[in-house]
């Protein structure tokens, strides 16, 4: 009732002060538009606040700003009723942050998992209680800076000191250990978030270890995101491209256009593959029983498909490893021709010097393995994990342009385009000319990438992973 409350206590203040406030004054804030749209037979100003900011109560903003485009530029409308927009009508969309300014500091906004409406104030008080949040995700080279960046974010914006311990591994798995573990004596989350391939989120799912928190007032930037690319009530996703694939030298094998070119004779010796146990191999093995014409939902056909690749590639294999650096040495000494990993490899190469490195993008298609940010249940610091959350999708964080970093941990962090709330002028001046030689385009996200079947995977990943071990003599 509080909730349904405030909302119209907003309506009705707001449509008072638009009625009598001249629209030269409300110009005067010089409203900048993050975007414009036109109004549809179905929209209102509180399921658009919803779209871009995730938070319904958020409408004056639009109202506002639309209003002082107005006063100097009549193709805009004037909003002289919060309740009646009309179809056609263009309205002004202020970014998240001038929404904030317009919107005022001490206006609550409700905050999930705590399911209590806060003013920034009351954040900012929830915050210095909590003191700060665990967050489990890969390691990255720049994983200092981000450390950094996260922790002034939050002294900026809210006036606290925190302090955010990055725990990073590539094993993920080992995260779900430590989260099952203390489910099961009681304990708080060792993780208050969670940033690691969907796979493991769906895992979690089925373990009921996820906590629901979509969507939150805490979380605006969950608007700027596709759809494709969430999974609300529990998941955002913070990359778009991600996928297990092969690099390859241009110079030594510029005949490879498949994945099943990798058992060619004349790669005798120069080819790595994955090492039995996580999405990395199971991800490549998948797009490889697709090649082959197989179900990966059948484990028996995935069972032929790892027979396939250990006696027809497995000749030429040079080593089985999971490990980047060593397969990084391996391709620039010429040792290796191919190495099979994530698809990130191919322009960490190119941007370490290495321009006849190549990513092979299969034209039979590609199962993306995106990385999502998820809160466990019992996280210790809830606030402070959807702030992070919320952090991690803003384009000033897919896009590090002003972090000082280098080329090469700026492309360990972004992982494509989240969705068409970030436009292309975010790419650096310096990657414009051949970032989509290692991103993939929107056309290959549309055509070539299919979405796993999680349930499928998981259904019948150990059947086929263990007999990949046996078959390597693990």
């Amino acid at each position: 009732m509080k909730k349904l409350t405030n909302f119209v206590s907003v309506v009705l203040l707001l449509a008072f002060v638009l009625t009598l406030a001249p629209a030269h004054v409300l110009a005067q804030a010089e409203v900048a538009c993050d975007s414009d749209v036109v109004v549809q037979a179905d929209d209102w100003l509180s399921k658009l606040a919803d779209k871009f900011y995730g938070d319904v109560l958020a409408f004056p903003a639009i109202a506002e700003a639309t209003n002082a485009k107005a006063a100097v530029d009549d193709s805009y409308a004037v909003i002289a009723n919060v309740d009646l927009i009309e179809p056609g009508w263009k309205l002004c969309i202020p970014s998240v942050a001038d929404a904030q300014a317009l919107l005022g500091e001490e206006r609550p906004i409700s905050v999930s998992i705590l399911n209590q409406e806060m003013t920034k104030a009351e954040i900012a008080e929830a915050i210095r209680q909590e003191g700060g949040l665990v967050v489990g995700n890969w390691t990255y080279t720049a994983n200092d800076t981000l450390v950094q960046e996260f922790e002034q974010y939050v002294l900026d914006t809210y006036g606290v000191d925190i302090i955010l311990t990055y725990d990073g591994t590539q094993a993920p798995s080992v995260y779900l250990t430590n989260v099952y573990a203390a489910q099961r004596a009681g304990n708080p989350s060792p993780y208050d978030v969670l940033a690691i391939e969907e796979n493991y989120w769906y895992e979690a799912i089925q373990q009921d270890a996820v906590e629901e928190f979509l969507p939150s007032g805490l979380v605006p930037n969950q608007a700027l995101v596709s759809q494709k690319f969430q999974n609300p009530p529990t998941a955002m996703g913070f990359q778009a491209t991600a996928f297990p694939g092969v690099v390859y030298s241009k110079s030594r094998a510029p005949w490879m256009t498949k994945l099943t070119d990798l058992a060619d004779p004349r790669l005798q010796g120069k080819v790595t593959l994955p090492l039995p146990g996580d999405v990395t191999a199971g991800g490549f093995l998948v797009s490889i029983a697709t090649e082959l014409g197989k179900d990966y939902k059948d484990p028996q056909q995935m069972i032929e498909a790892v027979d396939w690749v250990v006696d027809n590639i497995g000749p030429n294999a040079l080593k089985y490893t999971n490990d980047s650096a060593e397969m990084q040495q391996l391709l620039r000494s010429g040792a290796a021709d191919a190495v099979t990993f994530w698809n990130s490899l191919a322009r960490l190469e190119f941007l370490s010097g290495n321009e006849d490195a190549a990513l092979l993008v299969p034209e039979g298609g590609v199962y993306p393995i995106n990385g999502w940010l998820w809160i466990p249940k019992g996280a210790p610091h809830p606030v402070l994990a959807q702030i992070f959350i919320n952090w991690r999708i803003s384009a000033e964080v897919q896009f590090p342009n002003d972090w000082g970093i280098e080329p090469g941990p700026w492309s360990e962090l972004h992982e494509g385009f989240l969705g068409p709330g970030y436009p292309p002028s975010l790419i650096p001046d310096w990657f414009v000319a051949d970032y989509y030689t290692y991103y993939p385009s929107s056309e290959q996200i549309n055509d070539l990438f299919i979405q796993m079947d999680w349930e499928a995977y998981s259904n019948g990943v150990d059947t086929w992973m263990n007999h990949y071990a046996e078959r390597l003599g693990q």
